[in-house]
């Protein structure tokens, strides 16, 4: 079943909610994702704002994440987890195609044609 892509946040926001889950702090997410904290906070707004649901409660400069907030971002990690090695396997899969060299006519017939052969 597909989903319709205004249920669908960004990879951006979820690895922000994500991070916030396991590092605890917006000023530790913007570090590892290298943002600022601004940026963190305005990523998580659009989310919440987006799923219609209070995931974190600011209180002055802290940020504490309700319980349906860390219901959804154990399915959260499972998920950019999946990317994430998608993503590394496709890098790392050999897929054939073919290399372009720039090389003197005569050192190409006379040292690399008869080892390719």
């Amino acid at each position: 079943m597909k989903a319709p892509s205004r249920f669908l946040p960004s990879i951006a926001s979820l690895r922000a909610l994500e991070a916030l889950d396991r590092l605890g702090s917006a000023s530790a997410v913007a570090k590892e994702l290298s943002q600022t904290q601004s940026a963190v906070s305005r990523q998580l707004q659009a989310l919440e704002a987006q799923l219609g649901v209070n995931l974190i409660l600011r209180k002055a400069k802290r940020m504490q994440m309700t319980p349906e907030a860390r219901m959804y971002t154990a399915q959260i990690r499972q998920a950019l987890q999946t990317i994430s090695r998608a993503s590394l396997d496709l890098t790392l899969t050999p897929q054939g195609g073919s290399l372009n060299l720039a090389i003197l006519p005569t050192f190409g017939m006379r040292w690399l044609v008869p080892r390719l052969a």
